[in-house]
């Protein structure tokens, strides 16, 4: 029981002083990218002029000839120009100095700092998922569930560099690149799991979600997915899978991973991410500007044949 008369510090209470107190500061968490792991990296060296330039050189052919006869068939070369111009990515937040001396969080500077290299790392693997979709051919549809037979198909087709009359196949690695949303659905069927029970009444009827008699060994590929969820996926049809929430996923609810070499995907880093805070300007009395920049480039080598779109649903799972 409160004593009667005596003054409080509180909420609510006579004296209304006490500040909210902060103990602990959390960063929002932003899905870590992986097309980098998945790109051949071809930097741009200093005085080498504002354009990375990939040539490739074209193909010819043998032909038959009888014996003793001149040879007559000689054919022209060519060549092909990939491009990839790295354009310059920043991130800036500006401290004010008031802000510094009283911000009750003593690490806001090193914390800030984290929050850029996130931006940062987010905006680079971002650019990086937008070039699967510019793969040629498509395989699947927007409103497709993606199914193990799809992947099947593209390595069939990556196998040949999407060209039966001269086939180019992809050069090793592989990777097959997707929407968690899409891998989750590759997962549930590799595992596979029986959609009622096995037995109906008692116990038995409580074990919804059974192997199924013919599934992969309960001990292999289903156990390892059923701890470890879609990272437990690995490889398949020759590829890694890898899984990237930053694809981007359309109004329909259709999103493009893709099935390629990595061959097929080129990073070009001129600069990697420096940062240069900045606290010369004496009329922001204390403002401390936190900069990081950077330069890059994302490109596709041999579109056509080196890698496949996989367009397919990846709408929220309701049920």
């Amino acid at each position: 029981m409160a004593v009667p008369g005596i003054t409080l510090l509180g909420t609510n209470q006579a004296l209304d002083l006490t500040p909210t107190m902060y103990s602990e500061f959390k960063l929002l968490r932003d899905a870590s990218g992986v097309m980098r792991s998945c790109a051949t990296t071809m930097g741009l060296k200093p005085n080498t002029g504002p354009t990375k330039n990939i040539l490739n050189y074209g193909r010819v052919v043998g032909y038959s000839v009888a014996d003793g006869v001149d040879i007559a068939q000689a054919q022209t070369l060519s060549d092909s120009n990939t491009p990839a111009t790295p354009g310059e990515v920043a991130v800036q937040v500006l401290l004010a100095g008031s802000t510094m001396r009283r911000a009750p969080d003593p690490e806001l500077l090193r914390r800030t700092g984290r929050i850029v290299q996130n931006a940062y790392d987010l905006k680079e693997d971002t650019d990086g998922t937008a070039q699967l979709v510019s793969f040629v051919p498509i395989l699947g549809s927007e409103s497709t569930v993606i199914g193990v037979g799809h992947l099947y198909a593209a390595s069939a087709r990556l196998g040949i560099g999407n060209d039966r009359t001269n086939p180019e196949p992809g050069p090793a690695p592989w990777y097959c690149v997707l929407h968690p949303l899409q891998a989750g659905i590759i997962a549930a069927r590799l595992t596979p799991l029986n959609a009622v029970p096995a037995g109906t009444t008692g116990a038995a009827a409580a074990a919804a979600g059974d192997f199924v008699s013919t599934g992969f060994a309960a001990s292999g590929l289903q156990d390892d997915i059923l701890r470890r969820g879609i990272g437990g996926i690995g490889m398949l049809q020759n590829a890694m899978v890898k899984v990237d929430a930053n694809i981007a996923v359309a109004a329909d609810d259709g999103a493009s991973g893709a099935f390629f070499s990595q061959e097929g995907l080129i990073w070009v880093p001129e600069v990697e991410p420096r940062f240069d805070n900045d606290s010369s300007d004496k009329s922001l009395r204390g403002a401390i500007e936190v900069n990081l920049w950077g330069s890059y480039a994302w490109t596709l080598y041999r579109s056509s044949n080196y890698g496949i779109e996989l367009l397919f649903d990846a709408a929220l799972p309701t049920s």
